[in-house]
Formats: structure tokens, C-alpha cells, sequence
């Protein structure tokens, strides 16, 4: 990045810290999206203003809500034998409550509307974040079990090659017509309880066929249940529970969203037509006649109360579906690459800071795929230069273009130790390999580049309006950021306020909850405890108030053991008993001078 780049975004970052502005990406483009804050909040209040969809709720109510999801998770687990660690793994005591964040449709955006101040002009895509909410890692199991239905959906497309094959292994006619119907707003317009029983339906047909981990139908299903009723989200500080459909962003609504559709297309599969075949609410229909394709539209539209289908028809010929399109004429199908209007084709940038075996694998795999959904030599050509105007918009020349397309070679690499440092250069990495290489460690050693966080990461913040602390008298947050105390994967400084002596620690948890243990054990006078030793020992007794920091971010456990470690050496903390350095080695002690510590 130039200067002035680096300038432009330290900018946009203070404005978002100063709260005027938020950053987000557009639903389907991909490019970034700025709204003022306050318009922001506009949007996000009007969406949440359906009472046909949402209604408020209370923290009590969330609580009450993971409490009971916790105590049947543990019966279940107990009756069905699973191993302890497992149980107590996936059962989370201090969930962070799910959040709600948007992405706007640019896309439906009319001429001049993304200047509109308007906030009814806006068309949202709502997501509810789960990431650590308390059906976070149980939906994670349930989904392990009930995904293995999905391949017994005879409409269910899991990617674009299965489609191409429905299409090599039909039968067309001569007068053939296809078109394709979307779902409108699919998610939040299911009917939850038809959802369940299209799961439970399928269990009792294929349940011997599946892995489900001792679990029985009965399980299964009253755990996908409790997982659904968990339906309390926070935004901005206020409490709603989502009252109709599936919350996007909550781990089983595809494969719930998918069973239900299966459902709904019963009829009309049972008419047989040439093709039918759906990726989650995209649908691609072949009949006979186009009046056979009308009858098929209005029984779809018959078949639930929320469910309504639109259809788009070819034009000039040619049918956009999934990244294709198809044309079908003389009883012959044609297949060429496509992509969307509202994609804005943004790859990564030759000039990003990412090794150039990345970028030319980005570009190969993106000519593979170009060429390979094509039927003629025509189309592929076609596809070939609209896949070189889109390497050419995000910086790629024609040398990448060329070392794109050659094959890598791929040696087999099980086994063998995997070095995860950050990506500097391809040089310092072509230096490091080479080290590796004298060392006699070429076959059991490879080199993987980490990148560097991105611009996305260092601008978007989906719980923007959501971090703010709720603990009393918090040790936490006066001495930093307002709700650092709900931060997790931390390395974390903890000072006495008597006599300014300090304790260096990690936790992957909630910080708060793991500041609430040491003062507990500060109250307690325990001599197992850095502060409890230190009450007794250093103040005979008497109580002292603490300050907590929060010196690093690392989610990676090893690397967090790591940070902590050349903290407490660069530091020197007296209340620290040392055995943390243990996880540096020798090896480690010449990089300190760059971390920044």
C-alpha cells in the first residue's frame, strides 16, 4: 500500500472508532459498503419494527434459554454414552449471546438509491451471528448428523458439477423449455415446525444409513428442537427473539431450509418433469411444454403459507443458473461460465500481500473453472476471455496468466510437521525453505505462509453496536476499551492497585469470566491463586482493587501460550511463577526485539 492508501485508512478507521460511520460488505458484490451510523441504525430499526417476525425479549429469557439447551444437551449425552470430554466441550457456561448484523443489497439498489438517506430505500440481507452463542458448538454436532440426510434429497444440488451431470444424463426434447424459480426470502419463511418433520420423516427411512454417534431419532430430533427455541439475539443493547423461520447464520438452517424444500417440491417431482433439480432455493426446471412449466410454478406457490416463487425466463437464449448459463434448443443443451451483474469480480489483488503461489493458483483455478462448465469449443472460448478481463481488473498480467494455467505439482504431504509463520515475502520464505532444506528437514517440514489480516479485517466489525459492558465495578474495561471484558483469546495483564506488581495470563474464554476466578480466589486468600498468594504474602491480608489489560488478541491456543510466554519474559512480572516460559524455546529468544512487546 502507498502512503496515501495507509492515510485513507487510518481515516476510515478513526471514523468508525468515533462512531460516525460503519463499515460493511454488500450482500452478493463483494465491495465495500460505508453508511453513516445513524443511518445505519435507521435500517437495522426498521427490519426489527416486523412484528411478524421479531418480537423483544429479555436477558433473563436468554439465559433461561441456554440453561435449559445445556441441562437436556448433558441428559442426552449421559443416556447415549457419549464420551465426557465431548460432552463438556460442546457445552458452553458463559455463552455470548447471538448478535444481529446486516448486509445491504446493492444489487436492488435503483440508479442514485446508494446516495438515498432513505431508509425504507435500503434492502437488507439479516444475519444473526452465533459465533460462540449457546447453540454454537451442539448445532456444529447435530449438523455432523443430519447433513448425511441431504444426499437422499432427490432435488438437492450440492454444487455446480452435480448439475452439469443432471443435465448430461436427461433425456431432452425437441421443443423443450427451461426456466428457473427463486425462492423469495427462504430462511425466514420457513415453517419451522414442517421443517422438523420433514428431518424426522427422513430419519425413520434412512437412520440405519447414517452416522449418528449413538445418538437415537428421539435425541436428535429434541436437540435440533432446543436449538431452534434459542431464538433470543441482541442488537444495540436490546433483547429480541426471532418468531417465524430460520436465522440465518444459525448453523442447521441450510440443512433445515433444505429438508423443508423437499417437502414442498413433492408434487411436483411427482409429475416427472424433464429436470427439476434446486441449490438450497434456486430452482432449475426442464418440462415438455412451457404450459407443464406454468402448472409446475403454481403448484409450487400452493404448497406453504410464507413460500412464494419468482421465475426468470431466458434471454436472447441463454439461462443464468448457479455460475452458468444454459440454452437449450434442437433437444441440445449448451453450457457456458457465467457470472452475476452484482458480482463486482473482485479476486485477490495481484498486488496484495500474499505469496505469488497463491495468486497463481487464484487465477488457475479460476480459468479451470471457466473452461470447465463449458460444452463447445464456442463457449469455451467465450468463458476464457470474460475469466481474462476479470484476471486483468484485479491486476494480473499476462505472465500470471500463463503460470496460472500450468498444473502444480503435488507431493504427498501426510505426515509431515506443518511451520505456520506469518507471510513476510516470497523471499524470506524462499530463504526459510532453504533453511529447512540444510537442515535435512525438506521431507518432514513444510513451510506454511500465514497472510497478513486484510483490509476487511482490519475495517468490519459485525458487533458494532453489541460491545458494551454489563459487568459491576468491571476491572476490565475502565482501563481499556468498553467491553473488553467480553473479549475472548486474550493475553492479559492483571496489576495491583496497592502496589502496582503484576500477573501476566492467557485464556481462550470470556475475559471477564476468567477476572471474576482470580478475584475469587483474591477474596479467598487461596495460596494456589497468583492473587490470593499475593493478598496474603505481600499485603498480609488486606484487600487490594486490580487493573486489567489486555496486551494481545491470539485465537490459536499454541500461539496465545506462545505471546504470553514472551510477555512475561519481556516484563518480568512478579507475580508470575515462570512455568508459562516454559513454551519458549531457545530458538524463539532472537525474535522478541520484533514483537512488538
Amino acid at each position: 500500500m502507498t502512503k496515501e492508501q495507509w492515510d485513507g485508512l487510518r481515516e476510515v478507521r478513526k471514523r468508525v472508532a468515533d462512531g460516525e460511520i460503519r463499515v460493511s460488505v454488500s450482500d452478493k458484490g463483494g465491495e465495500f459498503v460505508i453508511l453513516p451510523r445513524s443511518l445505519d441504525r435507521e435500517i437495522t430499526e426498521l427490519h426489527l419494527n416486523d412484528t411478524s417476525v421479531y418480537s423483544h425479549s429479555t436477558e433473563k429469557a436468554f439465559l433461561n434459554q441456554c440453561h435449559k439447551l445445556n441441562a437436556l444437551w448433558v441428559s442426552i449425552g449421559k443416556i447415549a454414552k457419549l464420551d465426557r470430554m465431548l460432552i463438556r466441550r460442546l457445552k458452553l457456561d458463559t455463552p455470548s449471546c447471538p448478535v444481529f448484523y446486516s448486509l445491504i443489497k446493492t444489487h436492488k439498489l435503483s440508479n442514485g438509491g446508494e446516495k438515498s438517506a432513505n431508509a425504507s430505500d435500503y434492502k437488507i440481507r439479516p444475519i444473526i451471528s452465533c459465533v460462540g452463542g449457546p447453540t454454537d458448538r451442539i448445532s456444529w454436532f447435530l449438523n455432523k448428523i443430519v447433513g448425511q440426510l441431504l444426499r437422499y434429497v432427490p432435488a438437492h444440488l450440492p454444487n455446480t458439477n452435480e448439475f452439469l451431470d443432471r443435465l448430461r444424463s436427461c433425456r431432452l426434447q425437441e421443443n423443450c423449455v427451461v426456466e428457473s424459480f427463486d425462492v423469495t426470502a427462504l430462511y425466514t419463511n420457513v415453517n419451522n415446525n414442517e421443517a422438523l418433520q420433514a428431518v424426522s420423516e427422513m430419519l425413520d427411512e434412512h437412520e440405519t444409513e447414517i452416522v449418528t454417534f449413538g445418538l437415537s431419532k428421539v435425541h436428535i430430533m429434541a436437540l435440533i428442537k432446543e436449538c431452534l427455541n434459542c431464538n433470543i439475539f441482541k442488537w444495540s443493547g436490546h433483547y429480541f427473539s426471532q418468531k417465524r423461520g430460520l436465522a440465518m447464520g444459525q448453523r442447521l438452517a441450510p440443512v433445515l431450509a433444505i429438508c423443508f424444500m423437499s417437502r414442498v417440491e413433492r408434487p411436483v417431482l411427482a409429475r416427472m418433469p424433464i429436470v427439476y433439480c434446486r441449490y438450497i432455493d434456486d430452482c432449475c426446471v426442464i418440462t415438455s411444454t412451457q404450459q407443464e412449466l406454468d402448472v409446475l410454478f403454481d403448484i409450487l406457490n400452493r404448497q406453504a403459507q410464507h413460500i412464494r416463487f419468482t421465475r426468470e425466463v431466458p434471454h436472447e437464449g441463454w439461462l443464468p443458473y448457479l455460475n452458468t448459463q444454459i440454452k437449450i434448443s434442437g433437444g441440445r443443451y449448451h453450457v457456458k461460465w457465467y457470472r452475476k451483474n452484482s458480482s463486482k469480480n473482485i479476486l485477490l489483488h495481484a498486488k496484495s500481500a500474499h505469496p505469488e503461489a497463491v495468486k497463481r493458483a487464484v487465477v488457475r483455478n479460476m480459468y479451470r473453472t471457466a473452461t470447465g462448465v463449458c460444452t463447445g469449443e464456442v463457449e469455451r472460448e467465450e468463458s476464457r476471455k470474460l475469466a481474462c478481463e476479470i484476471a486483468n481488473l484485479n491486476g494480473y498480467g499476462t505472465q500470471y496468466r500463463r503460470s496460472g494455467l500450468k498444473a502444480c505439482s503435488l507431493r504427498n504431504r501426510e505426515g509431515v510437521l506443518h511451520l505456520r509463520l506469518p507471510f513476510i515475502s516470497d523471499k524470506v520464505s524462499a530463504e526459510i525453505r532453504q533453511c529447512i532444506a540444510r537442515a535435512d528437514l525438506a521431507n518432514d517440514v513444510v513451510l506454511v505462509n500465514i497472510p497478513t489480516d486484510n483490509i476487511k479485517r482490519h475495517l468490519i466489525r459485525n458487533r458494532l453496536y453489541d460491545r458494551a459492558c454489563s459487568t459491576i465495578n468491571c476491572a476490565v474495561c475502565p482501563f481499556g476499551r468498553d467491553g473488553d471484558c467480553t473479549q475472548r483469546g486474550t493475553v492479559y495483564q492483571l496489576q495491583c492497585s496497592a502496589c502496582d506488581q503484576t500477573y501476566i495470563g492467557e485464556k481462550g474464554r470470556m475475559l471477564g469470566i476468567r477476572v471474576k476466578e482470580h478475584l475469587a480466589g483474591k477474596r479467598r486468600g487461596s495460596l494456589l491463586t497468583p492473587l490470593g498468594k499475593h493478598r496474603v504474602e505481600g499485603h498480609q491480608g488486606n484487600d487490594f482493587d486490580i487493573k486489567c489489560k489486555i496486551l494481545a488478541y491470539e485465537n490459536e491456543i499454541g500461539a496465545r501460550k506462545i505471546l504470553e510466554a514472551l510477555h512475561i519474559r519481556e516484563r518480568n512480572p512478579e507475580l508470575n511463577n515462570r512455568n508459562e516460559c516454559i513454551a519458549i524455546t531457545g530458538e524463539f529468544l532472537p525474535f522478541i526485539p520484533y514483537c512488538g512487546l
